[in-house]
């Protein structure tokens, strides 16, 4: 057993960390500190965070093609109308796609604590990555399949 592991906080616990560390106000539009590599650099380590690289979801780089299918779905519902089905082809594409990966860690967190107990720290990790990716509708219905014996997965392998 490892000896202790430093699991991240989800990104609703950092920002409520942060929110009570830093009770004033939001930094003012001409504020200097907007410019300064010391703050950014230390919200960028303390308050934004991503999951590592998982192999199992390859992350190919599709910004670009992404910002264009978006720009391209509003331009076809400004010219076309909103009822013009081929615009939905645009919607589709830039949608992000975590559909899977939210499940496989849904079902990581399950499966860890089944296999070794619930006060096991790093399955948290898991539960912090889909608590972050996941919708919370998601969430509350899998957790209500799961109350009544029917989830689409095991937890004991």
């Amino acid at each position: 057993m490892p000896a202790e592991v430093n699991v991240p906080l989800t990104t609703y616990e950092r920002l409520q960390k942060y929110k009570d560390e830093f009770t004033s106000a939001l930094r003012h539009p001409d504020s200097p500190e907007w410019f300064s590599k010391e703050v950014n650099e230390k919200l960028k380590k303390e308050l934004l965070w991503a999951a590592p690289y998982d192999a199992r979801f390859p992350q190919p780089r599709k910004q670009r093609q992404c910002f264009a299918y978006y720009v391209d779905f509003h331009r076809c519902n400004e010219l076309m109308g909103k009822n013009y089905k081929p615009c939905k082809f645009f919607q589709n594409v830039y949608r992000p796609r975590k559909q899977r990966q939210c499940f496989a860690y849904y079902v990581d967190f399950h499966r860890c604590n089944e296999l070794m107990g619930n006060n096991y720290k790093p399955c948290k990790f898991f539960q912090n990555v889909y608590r972050d990716i996941c919708p919370n509708f998601w969430i509350e219905r899998w957790d209500e399949l799961i109350e009544e014996g029917r989830f689409p997965a095991k937890f004991d392998r």
